[in-house]
């Protein structure tokens, strides 16, 4: 059986060390890093994830951009995208989250993270069931808004 792919896009080159071996000893997953926020996308199209790590603030290029490059994509429209961030605060009972996204707090504990990444592509794979052009629950707002903001694109072009 083929092991889930990881992609791991974060600008601090230390961390991605750590957190890929961690994720490679545990022999559940096969794992890409990319320190450069810049080429994510094209990383992603050549390694094609299952899921991607994405930190949420860099110095080059934000995250959320990084996110929404992938998301345009469409072979990668219902990929799990989690956030990683110094700046979330998780309260006790909630879930954070940053533009529709699962959001982690770093640094975070490699059970906390392995329970997310599990959870994620659980739910991907659950929704890999859904009926042509429906988006998964998970991913209904930010689907949402990419329809209008394309919808809005495509007037724009014709007028």
């Amino acid at each position: 059986m083929r092991k889930p792919r990881i992609l791991i896009v974060d600008d601090e080159s230390a961390f991605i060390r750590l957190l890929k071996l961690a994720l490679e000893k545990k022999q559940r997953y096969t794992v890409q890093d990319e320190n450069n926020p810049a080429r994510a996308l094209e990383t992603a199209r050549k390694f094609k994830p299952d899921l991607v790590l994405l930190d949420f603030v860099m110095p080059k290029e934000h995250g959320g951009d990084v996110a929404a490059k992938i998301r345009a994509e469409p072979r990668f429209c219902d990929t799990p995208i989690l956030f990683l961030s110094g700046t979330v605060i998780k309260r006790k009972g909630e879930a954070a989250e940053i533009a529709g996204f699962e959001a982690l707090a770093k640094p975070i504990g490699l059970d906390d993270l392995l329970a997310a990444i599990d959870r994620n592509l659980a739910a991907a794979a659950a929704a890999s069931g859904k009926k042509p052009g429906q988006l998964p629950r998970w991913l209904a707002n930010i689907g949402e808004a990419f329809t209008r903001g394309n919808a809005k694109g495509a007037e724009g072009e014709k007028g």
